[in-house]
């Protein structure tokens, strides 16, 4: 995506992809201290150690604990998560809107923690995050709870009986765990999502992931998370660059990308 978007602006600049293993983030960041770069995203499962590597950490790191953006300014990096806006850039493009009463997070990593953040500023009332560890749900309540007392944040596990539980009521569900890059969750308790309720799966495939496919053929509206990536991309280019590009035109390139993978 970035890339494309580069060309087209004609920049002197390039998006590369880099595979570290644990452990070598801190030597990597003293690499961007030292080099000539603007920035780049960060994704799993580095969010976190990047919001405590940093040198200062926006508003939204500070709350929710996990960076995707890092920006390089005089050999200074500045943490920023631009996860839970474009998620709900997303769902308003969707024709969702931004505000959702009552929310289920699945899953408590990097992505959860931002859109969670993002939820309680836009309104949410209540909000129940599970997870396979509860400890690490729990972490987000803890934090996001005295920024936001007019918000019930519930934390618990993430087993079939306990989102049955939670989903019942719910406005929006959201998919943010390692469990939906496979497709094969095989004890997701799908019929316990209401037809009024809306599901947001933050990983994306061409036609959309298998659970939001089967969802959509219950009558459930359901999305998967490519727009989310553009519109987090477009924030994350402004970021760097100082440059607005449209996030359609982000969205175009990703949805090229899928196509062929």
């Amino acid at each position: 995506m970035h890339n494309g978007v580069i060309a087209r602006l004609g920049l002197p600049l390039r998006y590369i992809g880099v595979d570290l293993r644990p452990g070598f983030l801190p030597d990597f960041f003293r690499v961007l201290r030292a080099g000539n770069f603007l920035g780049g995203n960060v994704t799993i499962p580095f969010k976190e150690e990047a919001a405590g590597l940093a040198d200062e950490r926006s508003d939204a790191v500070e709350a929710c604990g996990a960076a995707n953006v890092i920006r390089v300014r005089q050999g200074r990096l500045l943490a920023d998560n631009t996860d839970g806006r474009g998620f709900l850039d997303a769902m308003q493009e969707a024709g969702w809107g931004r505000s959702f009463r009552r929310v289920v997070i699945l899953g408590a990593g990097g992505s959860a923690r931002g859109i969670a953040y993002e939820l309680c500023r836009s309104g949410s009332r209540e909000i129940a995050i599970l997870n396979r560890h509860p400890s690490r749900a729990e972490r987000i309540a803890r934090a996001l709870s005295p920024r936001f007392p007019a918000a019930s944040i519930s934390a618990g596990e993430l087993e079939p009986a306990r989102m049955v539980k939670e989903f019942h009521g719910a406005d929006l569900v959201v998919q943010c765990t390692s469990l939906g890059l496979s497709g094969a969750w095989k004890d997701f308790p799908e019929g316990g999502i209401e037809k009024n309720s809306r599901f947001a799966d933050i990983v994306y495939r061409k036609g959309g992931t298998p659970l939001v496919r089967r969802l959509r053929r219950r009558g459930i509206s359901a999305i998967d998370g490519l727009g989310m990536l553009a519109h987090q991309a477009a924030r994350s280019f402004f970021l760097w660059t100082g440059r607005s590009v449209p996030a359609r035109e982000f969205l175009s390139l990703s949805e090229k990308a899928v196509a062929i993978l």
